[in-house]
């Protein structure tokens, strides 16, 4: 079975999007597409396992949405690379071909069963085959099976862990080698004090310093990412650091929106580990992700 692999942040779609704001004043021509020749790739044999989870603290209500994914591909050798990569301090600007992916092939893990988090409320997610075996000390578990694909995708509306929680995934084995993972510590939901994006999102401007500050979250990784078609550019710093200013060196790469809101910026806190099942080269991650649509500026 044939897959086209795609890059972490693709997980964050399992997240809902906020209510939709209005994003500022469009932009009028954003240019041609961009043409990139990243490379060639491979041979690899990677894993990604992904917890999302979004909690959002309204006045009257708190709403609440986790996702979980896995994906393990072989990439062959000389694979074409839709993608490039620079670095300019802490952040990242990556282009891509429109549509880009590293064509792989997928690989089933059997099914897979996470540890550690909170129950499922009622019969939530029973349609996507989770079974949910109770609680014990180190809290319930969920169990998925792949699809034919040899993928797992499922999602809730709710809150399946706290911040400081312990997970660990364990694969039957198939394709892939029986595993454990070693336990992950879950990030806490974090705040987002700048920008101020209710009701409105201003629009970014390609050539001043973007701002980002937070609050309500520590011993993780906060990522700001701005993503335009074909151009991605993410910034990195310790939570503790509580602000990140994204540079206009590296907006300046950032594709002008043509419609209000074509664009997203992304800040989660995140926590991630990688070990080794047999050949394969497995990321198990978790996000707690703020999502907002946006406008940028030509």
């Amino acid at each position: 079975m044939r897959w086209l692999f795609a890059s972490v942040v693709t997980g964050l779609a399992c997240s809902p999007m906020p209510a939709p704001v209005d994003a500022g004043r469009p932009a009028v021509d954003a240019g041609p597409p961009r043409v990139i020749d990243g490379g060639l790739v491979g041979p690899f044999s990677r894993g990604l396992l992904l917890v999302s989870q979004t909690v959002r603290e309204e006045v009257t209500r708190t709403t609440a949405s986790f996702a979980f994914s896995a994906a393990f591909t072989e990439v062959a050798a000389g694979t074409p690379n839709p993608c490039v990569e620079r670095r300019e301090g802490a952040c990242t600007v990556r282009i891509c071909n429109q549509d880009a992916r590293v064509e792989g092939t997928t690989v089933s893990a059997g099914p897979l069963t996470l540890e550690g988090l909170l129950s499922i409320e009622g019969d939530a997610g029973r349609d996507a085959g989770a079974v949910d075996a109770g609680t014990d000390d180190g809290g319930a578990r969920l169990t998925l099976s792949p699809n034919d694909a040899g993928l797992v995708a499922f999602a809730v509306p709710q809150r399946l862990f706290f911040g400081g929680a312990e997970v660990t995934v364990h694969a039957q084995g198939d394709g892939v080698p029986a595993f454990s993972s070693p336990a992950l510590v879950m990030p806490a939901q974090l705040t987002l004090s700048t920008p101020r994006c209710m009701p409105t999102c201003a629009a970014i401007p390609r050539d001043l310093p973007f701002r980002v500050a937070w609050a309500n979250v520590s011993g993780a990784d906060v990522s700001v990412q701005l993503n335009t078609p074909q151009v991605t550019v993410s910034c990195e710093a310790p939570a503790e650091q509580a602000v990140l200013e994204v540079p206009p060196a590296v907006l300046a790469e950032l594709t002008p929106s043509v419609a209000s809101g074509d664009a997203t910026l992304v800040v989660l806190a995140r926590r991630s580990l990688r070990f080794d099942a047999g050949a394969w080269d497995v990321t198990f991650a978790a996000e707690t992700p703020t999502l907002l649509p946006i406008t940028v500026l030509p």
